[in-house]
């Protein structure tokens, strides 16, 4: 527990569990607003060299193809965290050691896969947040390049661009477009 009794959460902690107490009260009371999704617990493994990231989505849909997540980590990316909704693939990997290499020099803070990376000894020597559902050696193919900027659903959250992602080894969560403060 990182509570202070004299200032309250320590904000430099700022992991999931802290964002959760203060803003996810009491769990089991079905009738309370929530301000926050919680993505599926275990859906996700960490593969990047920092484990606890967050910073505002931009998002990608695609299915067993990249482009769009090339040209999206090809961007500057201010801290953001790249969400993509690669449809739970298993059959090829849409990030590799050149993309997330590309990420970290560009500025992301982090990139979540609803799919498979590779490289992934490489990845996680990277100062980069990075969770995908698993391994897989297969690279991906370059026909249809998806969607940017969209909506994507998995792990029982829904990620609009600009929503807020808090991402640590505990889970991951959703916020709207305003940023959680502890």
């Amino acid at each position: 527990m990182c509570a202070n009794p004299m200032h309250g959460y320590d904000a430099s902690r700022a992991g999931t569990c802290e964002y959760t107490d203060v803003h996810y009260p009491d769990p089991l009371d079905v009738t309370v607003p929530r301000k926050m999704q919680i993505a599926d617990a275990g859906y996700f493994r960490d593969f990047g060299g920092v484990t606890r990231f967050s910073g505002p989505a931009s998002t990608v849909k695609c299915y067993e193809n990249n482009p769009l997540v090339r040209e999206a980590l090809g961007e500057p990316g201010n801290g953001r965290v790249l969400v993509v909704d690669g449809g739970g693939s298993m059959r090829c990997a849409l990030l590799g050691d050149n993309l997330a290499g590309m990420a970290v020099s560009n500025g992301w803070a982090g990139i979540v896969i609803n799919g498979c990376l590779r490289d992934s000894e490489d990845i996680g020597k990277m100062r980069i947040g990075v969770k995908a559902i698993a391994p897989h050696p297969v690279k991906s193919s370059k026909r249809d390049p998806g969607m940017r900027e969209v909506p994507v659903t998995f792990a029982g959250v829904t990620v609009r661009p600009g929503d807020w992602i808090y991402a640590d080894m505990d889970g991951m969560l959703v916020g709207g477009p305003e940023k959680f403060e502890l």
